[in-house]
């Protein structure tokens, strides 16, 4: 298999209402979720010296920042679980497949859905 056959998801957590440790818990229990239960090339938190500027941190970390390396073959299910898990929390992702990027918000049930789907036919074989 190929590098091409991987892809790269960015997913950021926003959430104004809880305190930023709060918030970053919640990405690491989704990154634990992840790993335990999609095979993934790679997952973890994004670093602070990987941050674009003004972005807030907790401990070295981006807040609310996770990123994933999901084999082509696998991201019907990655994508399925962050339905599951993310359903009412407005989330960023940024999907990127095939030297191109796909960048979607959502914030309701219906525009997660969306954005899911629309990562889902991006990735596309």
């Amino acid at each position: 298999m190929n590098c091409m056959s991987n892809v790269q998801v960015k997913l950021t957590l926003l959430d104004d209402r809880l305190e930023d440790s709060e918030l970053q818990e919640k990405t690491e229990n989704l990154l634990q979720d992840i790993k335990q239960e999609v095979e993934v090339e790679d997952a973890g938190l994004v670093t602070v010296e990987n941050s674009p500027e003004g972005s807030k941190s907790v401990s070295g970390y981006l807040l609310g920042v996770l990123t994933a390396k999901v084999n082509k073959t696998k991201i019907q299910s990655f994508m399925r679980l962050l339905g599951d898990r993310l359903l009412g929390k407005t989330i960023e992702i940024e999907v990127t497949a095939n030297g191109k990027t796909l960048k979607a918000k959502a914030s309701s049930q219906a525009e997660l859905i969306a954005a899911i789907k629309a990562a889902q036919e991006f990735v596309g074989e």
